[in-house]
């Protein structure tokens, strides 16, 4: 999936352009201990997301979803897949940055509860703050 990722490489936490330096990205991704991956009809991988803990009950998002399963719904499962799991492992805040032209991320990303703070013109950080109670409970989602 990731050598025919759109954008690749064009901004930080993106997958790199280079084959030996992906392949690192792609390990050191896979070594968080919460990652999801959804899979195409074919058996294929289809999108990724995952996190990774950057502090005591603090996790930062990356969610891929390639070119070709976009507007489907598999970011929104990735992405909810991940804060149910977050929820088991009692992780209290989430978030992630996109730029600001990506509608379509920051758009499934507040369906998803994660509210925009302030950050700079051309790119948007979001978080998502956990009830310490939503272990057990699927939190409410926004369709």
């Amino acid at each position: 999936m990731y050598r025919r990722f759109e954008p690749l490489g064009v901004a930080a936490g993106l997958p790199p352009r280079n084959e030996q330096a992906r392949r690192e990205w792609i390990e050191r991704s896979l070594e968080h201990e919460i990652n999801f991956g959804a899979f195409s009809p074919n058996g294929e991988l289809a999108g990724h997301c995952f996190l990774a803990a950057d502090g005591p009950g603090s996790a930062e998002m990356a969610v891929f979803v390639h070119q070709d399963f976009r507007n489907q719904g598999m970011g929104r499962q990735l992405i909810n897949a991940a804060i149910q799991e977050a929820c088991r492992k009692h992780i209290q805040r989430i978030w992630t940055m996109t730029s600001a032209d990506n509608l379509a991320a920051l758009a499934v990303l507040k369906r998803c509860g994660f509210q925009a703070r302030r950050g700079p013109v051309t790119a948007f950080d979001l978080e998502l703050e956990l009830e310490p109670s939503c272990a057990g409970t699927a939190p409410e989602w926004r369709n």
